[in-house]
């Protein structure tokens, strides 16, 4: 690509920026945003080009990928200015519309139907394919620009149908440069799938942590939560303005996966409410001999097959989010790394692997108590990476897993 316009520029734009200037691609970028916004990326060095939104006329010329990056409502609102562009119209005029330098549209949005829906109205030179890399932070501005935020994460691109790939080619160069792996998905699949792999979960997490009731909260017992509480009600600090967006433009499938969720819910209470309360130490049916498994004066009546089902089943559902192959983050080679509880215990790992030239794709801190030891995951890009990691870190008495 000679030009790419970057429309909103927050961390995934400014990633993208610091990417290809982090390579030296030979690419000029165009930044589009707010004034502050754009004097702290002029100050960074992450553009070649500043342009604030309302300079569309003169922003949107001679790109080959303009890629909008703003909320979702403002994608909608940038497609409009973008389909009155008066040099646009002289070109299809001069040109023909079908013989004018092509321009592609894109975005990141985290919606897919709505967005392609009113860019497919883009007329020429415009060409419009959606698409949504799955990568990003609680972090909101290109202040935080990571070039490897992209790496390993699914970036879905949704075509209009029967679009050839040659439309989109510089979105796929784009995407493989980023490092990311590229899905081609209708917008209808993309938003069922989204709702409930993405958005329904961040309802359940909010609505989870929003009903917290009273006789904890009068207590402060929930102060109390273990790791599982405080795990499924982390997403619930998301801040509303980006979800407002989501839950107005894919209310319906999220919708329906919140009501199939209700519907398991439901099965769970049901299975619940079969199983035999123990009381007093014995199942209130009567007196429960674990040895044999039965009850006096006759078989035991145990009703838990229904919920074990239920467990089997969410095995067996969780199991299927790691199929080899099918995860592009299982491209990670992890290992896992028992710490101890004092000062360092972190850095001694940590610097050692550094020392050595090895480069962490990816950290996480798991099982942490006071005065218990904790487990560290570290994720290399590669298997000789993980293989390294692994001969230094045993050499240095640590007992290093495979995972």
């Amino acid at each position: 690509m000679k030009r790419i316009a970057l429309v909103g520029f927050g961390l995934l734009a400014g990633s993208i920026a610091s990417a290809l200037k982090q390579a030296k691609r030979p690419t000029v970028i165009r930044a589009v945003s707010s004034p502050a916004t754009l004097a702290r990326a002029r100050e960074l060095e992450l553009a070649d080009e500043f342009f604030e939104y309302a300079q569309v006329e003169e922003w949107s010329r001679d790109c080959d990928l303009i890629l909008l990056c703003g909320p979702i409502l403002h994608i909608l609102k940038t497609i409009d200015a973008l389909s009155q562009v008066e040099w646009a119209k002289e070109a299809a005029l001069s040109n023909g519309a079908s013989n004018g330098a092509a321009c592609l549209v894109s975005d990141i949005g985290s919606t897919k139907v709505e967005i392609c829906r009113a860019g497919s109205k883009l007329p020429a030179p415009f060409k419009f394919v959606g698409s949504h890399p799955m990568a990003g932070s609680e972090k909101r501005t290109c202040e935080y620009n990571d070039p490897a935020i992209f790496e390993n994460a699914y970036w879905f691109v949704c075509p209009p149908e029967g679009t050839a790939e040659s439309v989109y080619a510089p979105l796929l160069e784009l995407v493989k440069f980023l490092g990311a792996s590229a899905v081609v998905f209708p917008p209808e699949h993309h938003d069922r799938t989204m709702a409930w792999v993405s958005h329904m979960p961040q309802m359940l997490s909010s609505t989870l942590a929003a009903s917290i009731p009273d006789r904890l909260l009068s207590h402060n017992y929930q102060h109390y939560a273990g790791r599982a509480f405080r795990d499924m009600t982390r997403i619930a600090a998301s801040g509303w303005a980006m979800w407002h967006d989501i839950a107005v433009t894919n209310r319906d499938e999220t919708v329906r996966a919140l009501t199939e969720v209700r519907d398991g819910v439901n099965t769970t209470i049901e299975a619940m409410q079969k199983l035999d309360v123990v009381k007093d130490g014995r199942p209130a049916g009567g007196s429960f001999d674990a040895t044999r498994g039965s009850v006096a004066g006759g078989k035991c009546a145990d009703r838990s097959d229904s919920l074990e089902e239920i467990f089997k089943a969410g095995n067996e559902g969780r199991a299927s989010l790691f199929a080899p192959g099918r995860n592009a983050a299982a491209a990670f080679f992890e290992i896992t790394v028992p710490l101890k509880d004092k000062p360092g215990a972190l850095l001694s790992v940590l610097q050692p692997l550094a020392e050595e030239g090895l480069n962490i794709r990816d950290i996480e801190l798991m099982k942490v108590r006071e005065n218990v030891a904790g487990t560290l995951l570290i994720a290399f890009k590669t298997e000789d990476e993980a293989a390294r990691a692994v001969k230094l870190l045993r050499y240095l008495g640590y007992e290093v897993k495979e995972r």
